[in-house]
């Protein structure tokens, strides 16, 4: 029985001394900080180009002005063609955006709202900025086509529409 008693007194003693020598040599180590960011989000619709007009003859849009208006905040813009004359007519508006922030974005969806096309007759088709996963950096500027079209595959008669566009971008992930 001694020599069990001196074994286990050992093996207390052999844990008593890991445990004491494990605290000596660790340290806890408390790390404190605070991080500040800042930016600015701000896409804007900065110009509308030279309209091309495809069977349209609406004599108040001769010019274009009322086909294609930005809004005073530069975050909207408004559509209106009045009449396309025949199936396959059409308006094609060039647009240019500019990214106005300090935060690079993507485009991340095309919002259109007031449409106020009765039938399908006419369709809404986008490319450029719009067709791509570009990113937009700070003060760079990319252009988009907006095209209302009579869709030729239908004879109805042609109506007027009106709509709005907003582009919703999102902020690109340092990686």
């Amino acid at each position: 029985m001694k020599k069990q008693s001196i074994a286990i007194i050992a093996v207390v003693a052999f844990v008593l001394a890991v445990a004491i020598g494990y605290a000596l040599f660790t340290e806890t180590l408390t790390v404190s900080g605070s991080a500040t960011a800042s930016g600015n989000f701000d896409v804007e619709f900065t110009s509308v180009g030279e309209i091309t007009k495809v069977g349209y003859t609406d004599a108040e849009s001769l010019d274009g002005a009322n086909i294609a208006k930005i809004s005073e905040d530069k975050n909207t813009l408004t559509v209106t063609v009045n009449r396309l004359d025949y199936p396959g007519a059409y308006v094609e508006i060039p647009v240019t955006i500019t990214n106005k922030g300090s935060i690079p974005v993507k485009l991340k969806n095309i919002k259109e709202t007031d449409l106020t096309a009765s039938s399908r007759a006419i369709k809404v088709s986008y490319t450029g900025v719009a067709a791509s996963e570009d990113v937009i950096e700070q003060n760079e500027t990319q252009s988009m086509n907006i095209k209302v079209e009579w869709d030729p595959e239908v004879n109805q008669g042609s109506e007027s529409v009106s709509f709005k566009i907003g582009l919703e971008y999102e902020q690109i992930q340092a990686s």
